[in-house]
């Protein structure tokens, strides 16, 4: 079984290993004479590094935003915007609850990097049809970020906001420069337009190389995985679903190496599928079955008079994500939330993906 390389050391580790190397200088023998080398000139501090990257105009998709300097109160709208900030080193001051209930808006995944960032953010009720403008407002904030929202900010809602801080949506355009589209934007550009804003582009880049290369790991461990089909899917309501082919755990899937542009994508999230239609999914060779908040979506599921025909089912690609902590970190597509997904599908995607039908496909299984 593929094992991914660790992320990064800790903060500990990391002061410990400086702490070595500046003892192991120290101890060196003083030269005879002194050197005539010269001195290599200072370096910019962190904080001079941010404070020069302002002001700064970000394209977005509501149009330029200017941030004048390095903010310091930074409130976030939506599901998973305040995980890209802690990754960043930034700490919001308040972010939107959990909708999984998580202390501080916070899921396990994202917990080391919060520490880390020294983020202890309030948590408030953003709205879910509207934004509530005066309860962001008694935050403060000079940077309001809104680039997964949980609804789709109008013109007059940004106008509103910006009356009280700048707002960043989502980028006007992706790193091709196509234009985005909502609920699709990447990982990395989502990251970048964030890191720009907050001054902190030189660690923006230090996390999409790890990403990349966490990702590369999977795809040269396992070569047979390209040109395979999968999907992320559900059932709610009677109707089976999947997702959008851009929707960021379809992404996910994708940087694996998987094909998850097999199902006609729609301008919505997501493609509803009624019961008749099922065989729509019939040639996929995987589905990711997200049930662990709908914990009878399983049962419902494989009742359907199509559903044993799939290939799925026939070849055993079926995968029941049965584990809320796991839904919620492949729903993030964070930072934390990549390598913590990495790390506890492997095992389920391998079993779905050697075309065994006798291979157990563990129902879940938990990052360590």
């Amino acid at each position: 079984m593929f094992t991914l390389t660790k992320r990064r050391a800790g903060a500990a580790g990391i002061t410990a290993a400086a702490a070595l190397v500046l003892a192991a200088c120290s101890s060196g023998s003083a030269p005879d004479e002194p050197s005539d080398e010269p001195t290599d000139a200072p370096t910019a501090t962190a904080e001079e590094t941010a404070t020069e990257a302002f002001p700064v105009t970000l394209d977005t998709v509501m149009g330029e935003v200017v941030v004048d300097s390095e903010p310091e109160r930074v409130v976030t709208l939506g599901s998973h915007e305040h995980e890209y900030l802690y990754a960043l080193g930034v700490a919001p001051v308040a972010v939107p609850v959990s909708w999984q209930g998580y202390d501080m808006g916070t899921g396990p995944w994202a917990e080391e990097d919060r520490i880390v960032a020294g983020a202890e953010p309030e948590t408030f009720e953003p709205g879910t049809t509207t934004y509530d403008a005066e309860a962001i407002a008694a935050f403060e904030p000079d940077l309001i970020v809104a680039t997964y929202p949980n609804h789709t900010m109008t013109d007059e809602e940004f106008e509103l906001l910006s009356g009280i801080a700048p707002v960043v949506t989502r980028p006007a355009t992706d790193s091709d420069g196509a234009e985005t589209v909502e609920w699709g934007v990447s990982l990395a550009d989502e990251l970048t337009l964030l890191a720009q804003a907050t001054g902190t582009t030189d660690k923006a880049e230090e996390i999409i190389d790890e990403i990349d290369t966490a990702y590369a790991e999977v795809r040269e461990a396992h070569p047979e995985w390209e040109g395979k089909t999968s999907q992320v899917g559900g059932y709610y309501e009677g109707q089976a679903f999947v997702y959008a082919a851009n929707d960021t755990r379809n992404q996910f899937l994708a940087n694996l190496g998987l094909d998850v542009t097999s199902i006609e994508g729609t301008d919505e999230a997501w493609f509803q599928i009624s019961a008749e239609q099922l065989d729509v999914l019939g040639d996929l060779d995987s589905v990711v079955w997200q049930v662990a908040t709908t914990p009878d979506a399983k049962d419902e599921l494989q009742a359907l008079p199509l559903f044993d025909s799939l290939r799925t089912t026939e070849i055993g690609g079926n995968i029941w994500l049965a584990d809320p902590v796991l839904e919620g970190a492949f729903f993030a597509n964070s930072p934390s939330s990549v390598h913590y997904a990495l790390e506890a599908f492997l095992p389920m995607l391998e079993a779905a993906l050697d075309g065994d039908p006798d291979t157990e496909v563990p129902a879940s299984t938990t990052a360590e």
